[in-house]
This record gives structure tokens, C-alpha cells and sequence, in this order.
């Protein structure tokens, strides 16, 4: 008797003790892991579109292209702009003239002063303080010479930024891919005009796919499946199947109508003869293999 209670302590005080199995949802379903309708980021014609409904391309990819031929002119402008005042800013000529000037206009102020002192009266005060004001003349002159530098600087800081506005609106004329994906639909056409925020494509991202279905509460607790590594099992045409490795990424707080919580997992996604494998909608079998998430509980079972 005291044996078969000291059993029971055990059983009652560790709820795991009972190895459990890993959780197989049978009807999973594959989504797409993001959908995106890409936007007009400036008024204009659309000059080029390079990519048709059903189009594969990858991150990075030129999918349109918006009539730039404005922020091209002005961008031009402005690097002529920038080429002038940098020169400016760079050029000591006329610093170093000024300073020679002020030098030569010195020496003849002093020269006149020494001349007076050795033979008094011999330049007249008028003549003395004209020189004199020549040389104060030449001193103002390098430091305007100075300041007209530091204002080229600045102005080449402006047509500097004014380039890089015009790169930015030439950019913005680009529609570029944000993912590895597909063009489910064109909005608008070659040589139409498009606003700004008028949808161009609708593409969806297809190298990472989610797959989302239901787990029991009353058999698996939401802790022991965070994180948790998964396979993925999908069936396709004649008997063929593909098996993935990923991850769960969401548990949800929620238990739906049908008494379940839903969980959420991506896997990547590859190309087949020019196509995604896995596509939105897709009946897959997922297997959550506990004990591989990072706050799993102890003692459940472990991916093989």
C-alpha cells in the first residue's frame, strides 16, 4: 500500500511523466507568406513593365519603370551645379592673390613710413594714410575671399543634395521586387498613366510559405509547441510527394469555435521546372516535433 501511494505522489506532482507522441495535423493548410499590391511611388507614364501575370522573379528584380526623364535632367543639372561650387570651394587662388596683394601693400605702407622717418615730411599724411587704407584694403579682401570659400562650401553641400534628391526620384521610378516571388496580377498597363499610390502589380512572396492548422488544448498545452521544429508533407500529382523542414512561429491565444487554437509555421519553398513547388491552398501533413522549441517543457518526446 505504501508503495502504490508513493506512486501516486509521483504521478500527481509530474504531468509528463507520460511520454507524449508528436501532435500530426492531417489537414494543414499552405498559405503565402505575404502578398503585396506594389505602389506607383510618383506620378507618370508607365514606360515599361518587364514582368506578365505569372512571372517568376526574384528580390531586387526591375519590375517596372515610370517615366523618369525629369529627375534624369535635373539630376544632370545639379551635378553641374555641384562640379562649380566644389571648384570654388576648392580654389585658393583667390585667397592666396589677395594675401600676395596685402603683402606688396605692407611693404609699400611701410616703406613710406621709414621714408618719413629718415626724411621728415617727404610723403604727405594724405598719401600716407591712402596707402594705408590700401593695405587694410587687401586685408579685407582676403578675408572676403575667405568667406566666399566657406559660402561655395556650402552651396556645394546644396547642389550635393539636390543630386541626391534627383537619385531618389529617379529610384522611386523603379518598382523593384521586395521578395522572391510571382506576379498574380498587373493592374495597370504599358504607356498608361498611373497616380501616385495607384497599385501596379499584385505579386506574392512564394520562397517562404506558412502552413497553418489546429491542435487539440486538452491534448497539448500551447508552451510545449512555441518554436518547435516541423515537417511538412505535401502530396502532388501521380503519387509524388515533397517533405520540408521548418518551424512553428505563432501560437495562437485563441480557441475557435471548433475547440482547437491554431499554430503557425513557415518552411522555404523552392523552384520545379520554373515554378514553385508549394502554391497557396495546398493540403499538407505537418508534424510538430516536441521538445525542439526553445521553452518546450521537459520530458516530451524529441524530433528524430
Amino acid at each position: 500500500m505504501l508503495v502504490v501511494a508513493a506512486l501516486a505522489q509521483v504521478t500527481d506532482s509530474d504531468p509528463y511523466s507520460t511520454q507524449l507522441t508528436d501532435p500530426v495535423i492531417a489537414d494543414a493548410v499552405i498559405r503565402v507568406a505575404d502578398d503585396l499590391k506594389l505602389p506607383a511611388e510618383e506620378a507618370g507614364v508607365l514606360k515599361h513593365l518587364s514582368v506578365d501575370e505569372g512571372s517568376v522573379f526574384r528580390a531586387g528584380q526591375k519590375l517596372a519603370q515610370i517615366d523618369d526623364r525629369e529627375p534624369q535632367m535635373q539630376k544632370k543639372a545639379a551635378q553641374a551645379g555641384y562640379a562649380a561650387a566644389y571648384e570654388r570651394w576648392e580654389d585658393d587662388i583667390e585667397v592666396t592673390f589677395a594675401t600676395k596683394a596685402a603683402e606688396v601693400a605692407e611693404a609699400d605702407y611701410q616703406m613710406m613710413r621709414q621714408t618719413n622717418l629718415i626724411a621728415e615730411k617727404t610723403i604727405t599724411a594724405v598719401e600716407l594714410r591712402q596707402k594705408k587704407l590700401e593695405w587694410d584694403k587687401m586685408l579685407l579682401s582676403i578675408k572676403k575671399a575667405i568667406h566666399e570659400k566657406e559660402i561655395a562650401k556650402y552651396d556645394a553641400h546644396v547642389k550635393r543634395a539636390e543630386v541626391e534628391a534627383a537619385d531618389l526620384a529617379i529610384k522611386r521610378r523603379v518598382i523593384t521586387a521586395p521578395f522572391d516571388g510571382v506576379v498574380e496580377k498587373l493592374n495597370r498597363k504599358q504607356d498608361e498613366w498611373v497616380s501616385l499610390g495607384d497599385p501596379i502589380l499584385y505579386v506574392l512572396r512564394l520562397d517562404t510559405m506558412e502552413v497553418e492548422g489546429f491542435v487539440d488544448p486538452s491534448q497539448y498545452d500551447p508552451h510545449e509547441l512555441e518554436g518547435c521544429d516541423v515537417t511538412v508533407e505535401v502530396h502532388f500529382a501521380r503519387g509524388s510527394k515533397e517533405t520540408v523542414r521548418g518551424r512553428i512561429t505563432k501560437v495562437s491565444y485563441l480557441i475557435g469555435l471548433n475547440e482547437m487554437y491554431g499554430v503557425r509555421a513557415e518552411v522555404p519553398n523552392r523552384q520545379e521546372h520554373g515554378r514553385w513547388l508549394l502554391r497557396d491552398g495546398q493540403i499538407a501533413t505537418m508534424t510538430i516535433h516536441l521538445g525542439t522549441g526553445g521553452t518546450a517543457a521537459a520530458g516530451v518526446s524529441q524530433a528524430p
